[in-house]
């Protein structure tokens, strides 16, 4: 099993980088395990992932050294939502677009019929606090994605085995870019 998960993980940094999705260290993803949730190592580049750039966090006590920075979202949101993972990146389009909306309301019929709204959460600090992480598990308790203004978007899956939840919340990621470009294109043509 454990093949099988470090191989999503190698997917999905390798495919969140080359879709440009995030840049080369940023973004963070992890599945959920008996007592906590594996996540990338903080700084890594994600694109050429190691087994040995995964880090163990566990739902209580002090996060690991060497853990993504964003550790405390993932741990809230396993907390309060039924998420098997979560795929925390850097979408050019969507980001731009949650420095304007409220939320992102796709108009294509894949973003309505995955996400349907994706909220755009505004706390003081949008990275890595405990007031981010309440806010995002808060929005992902009723939502499949979510923004944070300016900073990146998260999603998550509940499907049973870890490397299928973390391909399904990467998919929902790429659907997330690609209904933010058509509201994007849209938006520029009702301009123009």
């Amino acid at each position: 099993m454990l093949a099988k998960v470090f191989s999503a993980f190698r997917q999905v940094g390798e495919d969140l980088f080359h879709q440009g999705l995030i840049s080369a260290t940023a973004g963070n993803f992890s599945v959920r395990t008996k007592e906590g949730f594996l996540i990338t190592r903080s700084g890594v580049q994600k694109a050429h992932l190691t087994p040995e750039d995964l880090v163990e966090v566990p739902l209580e006590g002090p996060i690991p050294q060497g853990a993504s920075v964003e550790s405390v979202i993932h741990r809230e949101v396993y907390r309060k939502t039924p998420a098997r993972a979560i795929v925390h990146a850097h979408p050019r389009v969507a980001v731009a677009l949650s420095l304007h909306l409220k939320s992102l309301v796709p108009l294509d019929l894949e973003g309505q019929f995955y996400l349907k709204e994706v909220p755009v959460l505004s706390p003081k600090t949008v990275s890595a606090t405990e007031e981010a992480a309440r806010a995002v598990a808060e929005a992902l308790g009723a939502h499949r994605a979510c923004l944070l203004r300016g900073h990146g978007a998260f999603t998550w899956s509940g499907k049973e085995k870890p490397e299928e939840a973390l391909l399904e919340a990467y998919s929902l990621m790429t659907t997330l870019e690609e209904s933010a470009e058509i509201l994007f294109y849209h938006r520029l043509w009702e301009k123009g």
